[in-house]
Parts: structure tokens; C-alpha cells; sequence
């Protein structure tokens, strides 16, 4: 895995270095993405693999899914992403009733709400 990972972010840096119109070293390319320039020269070396954390941060920084591509790892869901985002918006009731419809297509029960009282008729079918 490192070496794909290890030649993304190469590219990454050559790409960045491009975009500036100079040299730039490693430490300036560890500050603009935000890491220890210890960690980017662990994994630019191959000393050691990224971390999962790494992987999804450099993946969102740099909005290239091949990060995740590189890893293994399955890339994110957008709709599964968004809803999560706006998952607190969401009135109570509402998500309950998400939960129970979520319920037909598995065979795991939705966890209850503790805050709130249990719907006899989560997914509305008495309306």
C-alpha cells in the first residue's frame, strides 16, 4: 500500500510545487497540508504506512478519493457523508422513522432513543 500512497502524495507535492512556481521543501509541504513534517517524511519514505486518520484527512484535503484507492479502503458514501453531516437537524421523530425503515432491510434492530418516548408506529404506517 505504501508505495501507491507514497507515489500519490509525490504527486501531490510536485503538483503543489508547480502551483507555487518554486522548490518547496517538505517541511513547507507538511505545513500547508496540515501534518508534522516528522509524519509526511515517514510516509513519503516508507519508514511507515499512513494511518487510517491519515488517509481520510489527506483524501478530504486534497478531495482525491485515490487516497482511499491506494490504501484499500472503500471510498466514502456522498449520501451516506451528507446525511450523517445534517443527521442532528433532523427532527427526532423523523430520524426514528429513518431508523425503522432502515430496520425492514436488515436484521439488526435500530437502538432506542433514551430521550425520547418509543413510537408504537415508527415508520408511520397507521397515518
Amino acid at each position: 500500500m505504501e508505495n501507491k500512497f507514497r507515489e500519490l502524495l509525490i504527486e501531490k507535492f510536485l503538483e503543489w510545487q508547480k502551483a507555487q512556481g518554486e522548490i518547496k521543501t517538505q517541511k513547507e509541504f507538511a505545513d500547508y497540508i496540515g501534518i508534522s513534517e516528522a509524519s509526511l517524511n515517514h510516509i513519503m519514505s516508507g519508514r511507515r504506512e499512513p494511518s487510517r486518520k491519515n488517509i481520510e484527512y489527506m483524501a478530504g484535503f486534497f478531495k482525491d478519493d485515490r487516497f482511499y484507492d491506494c490504501a484499500g479502503l472503500p471510498r466514502p458514501d456522498p449520501k451516506l457523508h451528507y446525511i450523517t453531516r445534517h443527521w442532528g437537524d433532523v427532527p427526532i421523530e423523523v430520524q426514528n422513522k429513518i431508523a425503522g425503515e432502515i430496520e425492514k432491510y436488515t436484521s439488526e434492530r435500530a437502538p432506542c432513543d433514551e430521550d425520547s418516548p418509543a413510537d408504537p408506529d415508527p415508520v408511520g404506517t397507521n397515518s
